[in-house]
């Protein structure tokens, strides 16, 4: 069974491929990239690479050629290019014989969701849902990594500016959720399948800031945070205005509670418990001490 990997070489692409090896077989496995010059390191463990683009479905029907299953993890485009590029994907799938279409998306994914890639991911899933192949679909929690990145400017603010409200999110580490995707690659028991690839447990930026706390030695102090102090401490830290409003449609759904629970999708699927944030941070804490 060939399993093509889109946008194999991406930090998740990559990460679901390292877990995809032992599991199926490098030969088995095609990273689809608009950079096949960028996969020397995943050539050389093995796996096949095929130049395939989102935007040219022709250059995707030819890299799906043969494949039984094609991963799709979704560019940084705006909504309005994702949909275009994931029906572009759907319809190379179907001109190819794939028989299965795996997604990645984001908990939470609601109609009343107000992330700003919302309307891609609705549309991505019915599609995927309604393209007569199978299909499973994977909605991953938040990255822990980038709180262990901020941590720094966490501690020079003093308090994390998440703006939350009484809303909680399980975050969850790249690793965790590479490692729950290879294995529903890996098999065909989870077809039909809504998953979500969440931490251990659901924190709100109150109980963060405690964890922080623990990890660092430094007091961090709760205060409840607007859009506008999310989007003012992003300017600190170097992004444009327009980008910083963006990013903190992120936290719509945290505040409207679609984000409040834990799954126990990524053990289940696994057969081991994901990473806790704060076991994630303090490991990461200690590598930038130079604690090993």
């Amino acid at each position: 069974m060939q399993i093509a990997i889109m946008g194999g070489t991406g930090q998740l692409g990559r990460a679901t491929i390292a877990k995809l090896i032992p599991l199926h077989g490098a030969e088995n496995i095609i990273a689809v990239t608009r950079s096949p010059s960028r996969a020397a390191d995943l050539k050389a463990q093995g796996v096949q690479v095929r130049a395939g683009d989102y935007s040219d479905q022709a250059s995707l029907k030819a890299a799906y050629q043969g494949v039984d299953t094609v991963h799709l993890i979704p560019t940084k485009s705006m909504p309005r290019e994702r949909v275009q590029e994931v029906q572009n994907a759907i319809d190379a799938a179907k001109e190819a014989g794939v028989r299965r279409l795996v997604h990645v998306g984001i908990v939470g994914t609601d109609v009343r969701n107000g992330f700003v890639i919302m309307p891609y991911l609705l549309y991505a899933e019915s599609a995927i849902v309604t393209s007569g192949m199978a299909w499973t679909l994977l909605r991953n929690a938040y990255y822990a990594e980038p709180v262990a990145d901020w941590l720094p400017e966490i501690l020079r603010m003093g308090t994390i500016p998440y703006p939350f409200g009484a809303g909680s999110h399980a975050w969850a580490t790249r690793d965790d959720m590479a490692r729950a995707a290879a294995a529903v690659l890996a098999s065909t028991e989870h077809e039909g399948e809504v998953l979500n690839l969440t931490g251990p447990a659901a924190h709100s930026v109150a109980e963060l800031c405690q964890i922080v706390t623990r990890v660092t030695g430094k007091q961090i102090t709760h205060r409840e945070a607007t859009m506008d102090d999310y989007i003012q401490a992003c300017l600190v830290d170097g992004e444009s205005e327009a980008f910083a409003r963006l990013l903190g449609t992120l936290y719509l759904p945290v505040q409207a509670g679609l984000t409040s629970f834990a799954s126990a999708d990524i053990e289940t699927l696994t057969g081991r418990a994901p990473e806790s944030i704060e076991h994630f941070l303090t490991r990461s804490w200690k590598a930038t001490q130079g604690d090993h």
